[in-house]
């Protein structure tokens, strides 16, 4: 039986998802002849012991929920709500607490590390079990991507003064939840809406076709997509911005070339279009292509709001954001 060294401590990173994950790999190179397998174990050892290490650092640092004075000055949720809602994009990083930038690496850090777990299920051995870690690993990395891509999304919100104030303060309301309980917190629990539907959109097969979609979104409604984020762009009056940022995601293109598309598809006389593959490369894990998903599309659409230029000003889950932080004011009276 596998004696596993791993110290979880009270400021573990590590969820019971998580270390029931990591002990079975673990245990799965500890039982493997392979010649690397003593190599993969240890360093297995190393990073959790590392992350380990992180999660104490982040804890010595005071929560952003904390009342902290320092002489004359004092620091609390109402001053740091009000201190981010004057923040723009150029100087965001700069005004948030140190917490939650050790708080970003520690993500960063631990979706490295179910990475490399990802890459350790290809050492060679028992297909079916390869494949069945490997998936555990990749569960564990979505996530830390999704906390990643919600804080991204509510980041983007608060930094635009263009928004209205209640939008902003309630933006930065939902990344305090994330600051503050970084080592637990979970999309599902706060936005099981985007949770589903990226599970769901990374499970489609995207067809093209007329370039309306209706294949895509029948296939995000039979995978489990909430229901609530294809309402949002369906409903009688969308602007133009959302539709387009709303085919972005369906399509896995940006608006400026789904535009060519249908030009040339015009000029040639064709009634339908394949959309190419969103796999750039076949060594790319299901995490880096998640994540390429969302990021290619928020800093296109971060360009065109910061240049006004024409095209969606943000990503379909940032529109879908802001009508929940919306419901949210008002259900709450904030």
């Amino acid at each position: 039986m596998t004696e596993f060294p791993f110290d979880y401590g009270p400021n573990s990173p590590f969820s019971p998802d998580d270390r029931e994950a990591i002990e079975e790999i673990y245990g799965w190179v500890c039982e493997s002849s392979h010649p690397e397998s003593g190599e993969l174990k240890r360093a297995i050892e190393v990073q959790t012991k590392a992350l380990e290490e992180l999660g104490d650092t982040f804890s010595r640092y005071p929560s952003p929920i904390s009342h902290q004075r320092l002489g004359n000055r004092e620091r609390g949720i109402d001053s740091l709500i009000q201190s981010l809602c004057q923040t723009n994009p150029a100087n965001f990083e700069f005004y948030i607490p140190t917490q939650a930038i050790i708080g970003r690496a520690l993500d960063r850090a631990e979706s490295n590390f179910y990475r490399f777990l990802c890459h350790v299920c290809d050492l060679p051995g028992d297909q079916e079990d390869s494949k069945r870690l490997r998936q555990k690993a990749t569960d564990r990395l979505h996530v830390c991507l999704y906390t990643i891509v919600v804080e991204d999304v509510l980041t983007a919100l608060v930094s635009d003064d263009r928004l209205d104030l209640a939008i902003r303060s309630a933006a930065v309301n939902s990344l305090i939840h994330i600051w503050d309980r970084r080592l637990t917190y979970k999309v599902s629990e706060f936005f099981p809406l985007l949770e589903d539907t990226w599970r769901a959109r990374q499970r489609i097969k995207v067809i093209g076709g007329t370039l309306l979609g209706t294949q895509e979104m029948f296939e995000l409604f039979r995978e489990g997509c909430d229901p609530r984020f294809v309402e949002y762009f369906t409903r009688p009056d969308p602007s133009q911005d959302e539709v387009e940022a709303f085919r972005e995601f369906l399509f896995g293109t940006i608006s400026e070339d789904l535009s060519e598309i249908e030009r040339e598809m015009e000029k040639s006389g064709m009634d339908s279009v394949a959309i190419p593959t969103e796999c750039h490369s076949p060594h790319y894990d299901a995490g880096t292509l998640f994540y390429e998903f969302f990021r290619s599309r928020f800093i296109q659409a971060s360009a065109r709001r910061l240049a006004n230029l024409p095209g969606p000003k943000r990503t379909a889950e940032g529109y879908v954001m802001i009508a929940y932080l919306a419901q949210s004011t008002i259900l709450y009276g904030n």
